[in-house]
């Protein structure tokens, strides 16, 4: 059961997506991380991204974009609007890309944090997600955890 927004919450994603993976990008001479769409940069390097207002039952949805680049454009991906999908009683993360949804990531839990939101834990890449990230990672490796805020307790 996805739960609720609070009425005048500022519903909010926040993900790291990949410390590891994102240091790297960072580093490459010609490497680059850029934040569009309304997405911001927490100090703690994660990636916020804002509600999506449109988001469907059993879903919650968030609107903007993280464009990774490097190796004179043999890295070249935008994970774009991305979201936490009901999948059985599974949860998967999916982001656009090129116009098309794709399966990114398995949550083994997803759980309130005390507050009003939820962590999502045990994220780990689908071929598809590692495929994304440069295609150096298999399926299952471990992503970061997502926070969910702004959500009803």
């Amino acid at each position: 059961m996805t739960p609720a927004v609070q009425p005048g919450a500022h519903r909010r994603l926040e993900w790291a997506v990949k410390p590891s993976f994102v240091a790297y990008v960072e580093a490459l001479p010609d490497g680059r991380v850029e934040v569009v769409s309304g997405v911001s940069r927490a100090e703690d390097g994660r990636f916020v991204f804002g509600a999506d207002a449109e988001s469907e039952h059993g879903e919650l949805g968030f609107t903007g974009a993280v464009h990774f680049y490097g190796h004179h454009g043999v890295l070249d991906v935008t994970l774009t609007d991305p979201r936490i999908e009901a999948e059985g009683r599974r949860f998967v993360v999916t982001v656009e890309v090129l116009g098309e949804r794709v399966r990114m990531a398995t949550v083994e839990q997803l759980l309130h944090d005390g507050s009003d939101g939820l962590e999502a834990s045990g994220v780990e890449a689908t071929d598809d997600g590692a495929h994304l990230l440069g295609g150096v990672y298999q399926a299952g490796t471990p992503l970061d955890d997502l926070l969910i805020h702004g959500l009803a307790a």
